[in-house]
């Protein structure tokens, strides 16, 4: 055999070697990953707000611009021990890309021993880091990410863990898991961790012109108690938007000339389908759509960067429904009266209290809502009476059977007020996303990341 020959064999070996490697072994480098959760959005809530969003707001959802680059895979998310998945399995099966058990944080499959997440094998890199969200910082997604507990309720633990490793940026609500009890808060250990944190180089920022104001490379923004506002109502307070939060953290991030890692959450978009809320959760939706858009605008000036949107869990069983109380033909949502509602269904329950006379819900339902919904209808909602049906599916008082009263009206109908199975997008753009197609497990999206990670050192 001549040089010429052995050395075509060589090459056709080594061709062939090549394409027998696992899926990933060939990652693209990516410098920087931008991880994107839709907290509870499944495809009905995307597809509410795109509608919405062309009809009412007349532009194209971001989203939509990554899915059109054919990366979109369908995925599942079934857990270590259930086919309907919470928040603290979901998130900490993509941080970790292992099957876990519900609601341990961080933790591998039995549930007791931490799994090395994402975020820590980027910090381990020298990468920046950052964790966003509309809900809590200290809540299960962003905490599976950067703390290890047993259970998802220890917020406590999971708001000292994230100072301790030393995430960049941590951006949310929850502020009273940093506060001891004689300060208002939560905690118990009589520590402050705001105190703390500043010991640390952090600048503690608490509304949205503070967020703005500050060129510190470390940010610990708490602007709520509690979870930060629905975008329906944020405008009565000074909180950051979702968008403003991704662009500061971007900002910020990209300081690092070895890239960073930022896992970014429109948390409420959960809570509203949780509480049957059609016009919040489009609007959370919407809010989470404008917060894609800026990580996407930065992709594209940095396209080193791998950028994924996906979800965690559907919530609500969300469906658009066809008909009102009198069309002949099918018709769906009604976006006018969608576009008319003023306030979230929490601020409409905390107004109505406990036990609330149909008259005052009747009236509560016209101001917020604008709609006027009939005696009988609002007798159904002061009954409770779809809750007391299936209790276990219909948790939260009062509005799933306003939600119910509701759906002629909306045209959107409601499963359930928890998670439920159903599959999810996920997509992206930049080095790696060509590996989002297909149908995936959730556990898949780690690997990804890993591959990117590993590939771009």
């Amino acid at each position: 055999m001549n040089t010429r020959s052995r050395f075509r064999n060589l090459s056709l070996l080594l061709v062939l070697g090549l394409l027998l490697l696992p899926v990933g072994s060939l990652a693209a480098q990516a410098k920087n990953i931008i991880l994107m959760i839709g907290d509870g959005m499944g495809p009905s809530h995307f597809g509410a707000a795109w509608l919405y969003s062309n009809r009412v707001l007349g532009k194209e959802l971001r989203m939509v611009e990554v899915m059109k680059s054919g990366r979109t895979a369908y995925v599942v998310n079934d857990t270590a021990d259930a086919i309907v998945t919470e928040s603290a399995a979901a998130a900490t099966q993509i941080a970790c890309g292992v099957r876990v058990p519900a609601r341990a944080v961080g933790m591998g499959p039995d549930g007791k021993t931490p799994c090395k997440t994402v975020l820590e094998l980027a910090k381990d890199k020298g990468m920046a880091t950052g964790l966003v969200t509309t809900s809590g910082i200290t809540d299960a997604t962003p905490g599976a990410f950067a703390a290890h507990v047993p259970h998802r309720s220890d917020e406590a633990s999971v708001a000292a863990q994230e100072l301790q490793l030393g995430v960049d940026i941590l951006l949310g609500g929850r502020k009273q898991f940093f506060l001891p009890e004689a300060a208002g808060g939560k905690r118990k250990d009589g520590r402050d961790l705001l105190e703390e944190a500043r010991r640390a180089g952090y600048v503690v920022a608490g509304t949205a012109s503070e967020l703005q104001q500050t060129t510190s490379g470390k940010i610990l923004g708490l602007f709520n108690m509690g979870n930060m506002a629905y975008e329906i109502d944020r405008g009565k307070t000074a909180e950051p938007s979702l968008a403003d939060m991704t662009a500061k953290t971007l900002e910020v991030l990209a300081r690092n000339p070895k890239g960073f890692f930022a896992m970014i959450e429109g948390g409420r978009i959960d809570h509203a389908a949780h509480r049957n809320d059609a016009s919040a959760t489009i609007r959370d939706t919407i809010a989470f759509d404008d917060a894609v858009g800026v990580a996407l605008d930065f992709q594209r000036k940095h396209p080193d960067t791998l950028l994924i949107v996906t979800a965690d869990h559907e919530t609500g069983g969300m469906a658009i429904i066809g008909h009102s109380k009198d069309s002949k033909e099918y018709t769906g949502i009604d976006l006018a009266a969608i576009q008319k509602a003023t306030a979230s269904f929490e601020l409409i329950l905390s107004e109505l209290g406990k036990d609330p006379a149909p008259e005052k819900i009747r009236e509560a339902v016209k101001r917020n809502l604008a709609i006027e919904i009939t005696e009988d209808e609002a007798k159904v909602v002061a009954d409770d009476t779809i809750r007391k049906l299936d209790p276990k599916n219909y948790s939260y008082a009062t509005l799933h059977s306003l939600a119910f009263v509701l759906r002629p009206y909306l045209r959107v109908g409601w499963a359930s007020q928890t998670h439920t199975a159903s599959p999810l997008f996920a997509f992206g753009s930049g080095p790696g996303s060509e590996e989002l197609v297909g149908f995936r497990h959730n556990t898949e999206l780690f690997r990804l990341m890993q591959s990117a990670l590993e590939a771009g050192r």
